[in-house]
């Protein structure tokens, strides 16, 4: 082969095969060096958050579906707006395409959050969760159930109230009348974005302040504490009545 006519095919590692350009093999990719955790984290800060991950990849995998974050955040305690969730993802995800979260992903996901602090009103959002027997936190609650809770605690809401608040949790899609069931966390989120111009506090709408709220869901708490002390109290003195029956009847050591 003429030299010229070598080098041309030998230009760039390349070699033709059925009319298309090969590219040679290269090395393989390097692998993904996975950042250190954020500084800020204690041990113990990581253990639990490890923890938490763990709990949620269901599959093992070292990864959680994306749709599970907002929930996690709840658990330790945020109340994520969903523009701050978008912006979590745009942030620390590859791209729109992704559908898992890695674990150093979400560790910065959690200092990010906590580096923009968390208006969102918890008080009130851990209420709705107490009032609707939310015990997971997840967000969505039966409307029935935090309705009879609603009418029930604090300041009750009228059946009227209740009727404008459904009509308003439709428009805004917070409340599905296929199922009954109601997202308190939009609803919320909802109500604190209204104009504060207009309304004294935010979220201060249907006697829904944060200050009621928080008032009914410790009433609700106290409430249930005692029934349960009640109860355990109960079951304490019929165990002793019957240790003392069967001590009479010689069945036990006196």
């Amino acid at each position: 082969m003429p030299p010229k006519a070598k080098a041309k095919a030998n230009e760039k590692g390349k070699t033709k095969g059925k009319g298309k350009e090969v590219v040679a093999p290269g090395p393989p990719p390097k692998p993904k060096k996975i950042p250190p955790p954020p500084a800020c984290f204690t041990n113990e800060d990581l253990v639990k958050f490890k923890e938490m991950f763990k709990a949620h990849d269901e599959e093992r995998i070292d990864k959680v579906p994306i749709e599970l974050i907002p929930l996690m955040l709840r658990k330790l305690g945020f109340n994520p707006k969903t523009a701050e969730i978008q912006q979590l993802y745009t942030m620390f995800l590859e791209d729109d395409l992704v559908d898992t979260v890695e674990y150093h992903e979400w560790l910065f996901m959690i200092e990010a959050k906590m580096n923009w602090g968390d208006d969102f009103e918890l008080a009130v959002t851990k209420a709705f969760a107490a009032l609707a027997h939310d015990d997971d936190e997840t967000g969505i609650a039966d409307l029935e159930v935090l309705k009879e809770e609603l009418m029930n605690w604090g300041e009750p809401l009228t059946e009227i109230e209740f009727v404008d608040w459904i009509r308003l949790a439709i428009k805004d899609k917070t409340f599905n009348p296929e199922d009954g069931t109601f997202c308190y966390t939009k609803f919320i989120e909802n109500m604190n974005n209204k104009d504060v111009k207009y309304i004294p506090e935010p979220i201060n709408y249907f006697k829904l302040d944060q200050k009621t709220l928080a008032e009914m869901a410790m009433k609700k708490a106290e409430a249930e504490k005692a029934e349960a002390e009640k109860k355990d109290a109960e079951r304490q003195a019929r165990e002793e009545a019957k240790k003392l029956k069967m001590i009479a009847d010689g069945l036990l050591p006196g």
